[in-house]
């Protein structure tokens, strides 16, 4: 017959295991690289706005699934 201590201290490790099931699940989906990104996009530049300006080129951003990739569109940056 289970005394209601042997009955708590099965449910103790039943959930420890769960929650390690849980955190083993979690943690694989985190750590699969996205795919590698597109080619880079041909920009043409705007006119310079000042000497001091710098271009900072587009690039390829991830944001996840189901989004995937999002071009950033290169722009001046004032120094």
């Amino acid at each position: 017959m289970m005394t209601g201590r042997t009955i708590r201290r099965l449910c103790g490790i039943a959930g420890a295991s769960l929650l390690a099931g849980l955190a083993l699940e979690a943690g694989g989906c985190a750590t699969t690289p996205p795919p590698p990104p597109p080619p880079p996009r041909v920009e043409v530049r705007p006119v310079k706005p000042t000497p001091k300006a710098v271009w900072v080129p587009g690039h390829w951003k991830w944001r996840g699934r189901p989004k995937g990739y999002v071009w950033i569109h290169g722009h001046w940056k004032i120094r």
